[in-house]
């Protein structure tokens, strides 16, 4: 019995973990590690956004504990009491106008801390005070113009520039990064041997079937083996399947052996163009085991290295035309050079 439920126990234990397994691997939770690393991606931005914006919070806040601050030896509060109690914009309390505008100047923008942390709040969209009413009205009744000016400025400034730069950098960078760990997870895959070689085998295998379909015979026995194919070596029983370019132009459009010339990262947006590139010698067809050479050869971003050896390719069939050009001078001038007298 006991060793039944251990059994059992550990059965469950494996299909859990395969079912962990399982979930992991399903887009759901790709989506949510996108979400995860494009945060940590973006905690740099975000932390120079966070050092930029309490900079120009302390900033406001200076100018706004001056400008609507209490004066040094100011105490409206304590004589007046809570702004909030009060309806008018000007109360008589005690011999003493106790002005709302004033009264909220004095308890929001008492402190540089607190005119920042007010500060914050407007660009927020709150503007309430503890009681519920509008900081804004009462210092727009209070300060007329002259507020409504500074306030106005101070929230386009925030909300079509600020915060529309920070948002801009940030996704900007986020979205970087998501790029470029794509690519290089996209890279890796894509440079995977064991992955090449299973995307060329199935290649070939399509290849084999639609040229079979259109009633073409193989001279030699068509292999799937692939072996030592990323050194760029094709097994030689490929070696005697031949496609001519108009069977390439067809067999290039099945949706099939597009999907796998993507996935080996060759485009195949000019097929007439790509043909001239499998068949460099130019003589209408191409065999598979050539096809496979070129394929390794196209795959992947165009290199320094893809260049200098053009170039150089390029300077000695120069160099041999050069030769071949004096040499073909040399026989002209003995041809055209009169016979010798007797």
């Amino acid at each position: 019995g006991a060793v039944r439920v251990a059994v059992v126990g550990r059965t469950l234990r494996i299909v859990r973990i395969l079912r962990l397994v399982k979930l992991v691997n399903s887009p759901l939770l790709r989506d949510l590690a996108n979400m995860l690393v494009g945060f940590v991606i973006g905690l740099p931005s975000l932390f120079w956004v966070l050092v930029v914006f309490s900079v120009i919070l302390y900033v406001f806040g200076l100018v706004f504990r001056m400008m609507f601050g209490p004066v040094e030896g100011q105490a409206y509060l304590g004589q007046c009491g809570p702004p909030d109690s009060y309806d008018e914009i000007v109360t008589e309390v005690a011999g003493v106008a106790c002005k709302l505008h004033i009264l909220y100047g004095e308890e929001f923008f008492g402190t540089v801390a607190n005119a920042m942390f007010t500060a914050f709040r407007f660009m927020l969209g709150d503007y309430s005070t503890r009681g519920g009413k509008s900081i804004v009205v009462a210092f727009s009744q209070g300060y007329g113009m002259r507020f409504d000016f500074v306030f106005v400025c101070w929230m386009i400034v925030v909300i079509f520039g600020y915060f529309n730069i920070i948002t801009a950098i940030f996704v900007e960078s986020t979205t970087a990064g998501l790029k470029t760990n794509d690519f290089k997870r996209k890279y890796a895959q894509q440079y995977e041997r064991k992955y090449v070689v299973t995307k060329l085998k199935a290649l070939m295998q399509r290849l084999k079937d639609l040229h079979e379909q259109r009633g073409h015979m193989y001279k030699r026995r068509f292999s799937q083996s692939v072996t030592g194919v990323n050194s760029g070596r094709a097994s030689s029983d490929i070696s005697g399947v031949v496609i001519e370019q108009d069977e390439f132009a067809d067999i290039i459009e099945d949706q099939a052996v597009k999907e796998l010339m993507d996935d080996l990262d060759i485009g195949i947006f000019d097929p007439a163009g790509l043909f001239d590139t499998l068949d460099p010698e130019g003589n209408g067809m191409v065999t598979l085991r050539s096809m496979v050479k070129s394929i390794m050869k196209l795959r992947g971003e165009p290199q320094k290295n893809d260049i200098i050896a053009s170039w150089v390719s390029l300077r000695a069939l120069h160099n041999k035309f050069d030769a071949l050009l004096v040499v073909v001078n040399k026989l002209q001038a003995q041809v055209e050079q009169p016979p010798p007298t007797r």
